[in-house]
């Protein structure tokens, strides 16, 4: 019956970007087969969650990767590879390394990015510098620069060259308690970065 269905309240900011920090913790920490294991997944639902994102990301950062497997493949000491000339085994596995961490990152971020907008991650960050609030940290001009550096970016997307961002005078950022869902996402956070700890 419809009314015994209970609606579920939509994740509080700071739970999402604590699990992302965890799933990126936790899958950049591996090594081996479990490292790419982990990218493959992470850029797989990437590219079907959050396609625009992840895809604008990876164009941003095409040089970075290639300088990194030009850096370590060519330029790092080990056994010669017949097929590629100048490459070394030993160069090429560590390019892999840092390049499948990266593609982690990217996709991590691509995902965040897709599951909150500006405002919300602007509060989500807000939250996140509560404790530095205690040493007198203004937090709360640091989420103000942020919000108002991502309203400057989506104009200048949307081709408003930033007027509307800069005539609006204020920003208000969402407010969203904490309930039952972000619950499951912390103990889910935790159990991430204990089993990276602890593996």
């Amino acid at each position: 019956m419809p009314g015994s269905v209970f609606p579920v309240r939509r994740p509080h900011p700071l739970s999402l970007l604590l699990l992302g920090a965890a799933v990126l913790f936790a899958a950049a920490s591996r090594d081996g087969n479990f490292l790419y294991l982990g990218c493959a997944g992470l850029t797989l639902l990437a590219l079907m969650a959050a396609t625009a994102d992840f895809r604008l990301l990876l164009r941003r950062s095409r040089w970075l990767l290639l300088t990194m497997l030009v850096m370590f493949g060519w330029l790092t000491p080990g056994t010669p590879l017949p097929g590629i000339p100048g490459a070394t085994q030993e160069g090429l596995l560590l390019a892999a390394d840092y390049i499948a961490r990266l593609l982690i990152a990217l996709a991590t971020l691509a995902l965040l990015l897709k599951a909150l907008p500006p405002p919300e991650l602007v509060a989500g960050l807000r939250s996140l510098l509560a404790p530095f609030a205690l040493s007198g940290f203004s937090r709360d001009r640091i989420a103000v620069r942020l919000a108002l550096t991502l309203q400057e970016v989506e104009a200048s997307r949307t081709g408003q060259g930033g007027e509307s961002a800069r005539m609006t005078g204020s920003v208000v950022l969402p407010s969203s308690g904490f309930g039952a869902t972000d619950l499951l996402l912390g103990v889910l956070s935790s159990a991430l970065v204990l089993g990276a700890l602890l593996a």
